[in-house]
């Protein structure tokens, strides 16, 4: 195991679940927090009129009603129809921000209907030397102002 194996080690991939609210005009959570890499599991409820998730980035669509337990996911790139599905999942292969919106014609504020997924890269190392760093340079600094020296 070479220096960028040990120190750049990534955490092992998570398995997620969220269940995704949308009402006119938001979803609920309005922002999901992931690491690269995890599994994502996703349950769309509607509560008021059809609304659709469709998330940029990771090529996919669904739709669902109210009341309606299940729900209908489809990959667009692919042309494949809707089909039923209790959930939806992917893995968060990319780091980045991700929006997702509806994609059903949900009334006359559903442009505005929109979330965002943020990927974010699971480096464990470059972020505990940046915590380490800033905590010695804060004690220093506080170190500094209370010696007999310092102002």
């Amino acid at each position: 195991a070479g220096f960028f194996s040990v120190y750049f080690h990534k955490t092992a991939p998570q398995d997620r679940s969220f269940t995704i609210t949308g009402q006119k005009y938001a979803y609920d959570p309005p922002v999901i927090h992931v690491n690269e890499g995890d599994r994502v599991r996703i349950l769309l409820v509607a509560k008021d009129v059809t609304h659709g998730f469709y998330l940029e980035g990771y090529d996919l669509d669904a739709r669902a009603r109210p009341m309606d337990p299940s729900f209908w996911a489809r990959r667009p790139s692919t042309k494949e129809d809707y089909h039923e599905v209790q959930e939806v999942n992917f893995v968060a292969n990319r780091n980045g921000k991700f929006r997702y919106r509806c994609s059903q014609t949900c009334g006359y504020m559903h442009p505005f209907m929109q979330g965002e997924l943020i990927v974010e890269p699971n480096y464990l190392f470059p972020t505990s030397i940046g915590l380490s760093l800033g905590l010695v340079v804060g004690l220093l600094w506080s170190f500094r102002r209370t010696t007999p020296g310092g102002k």
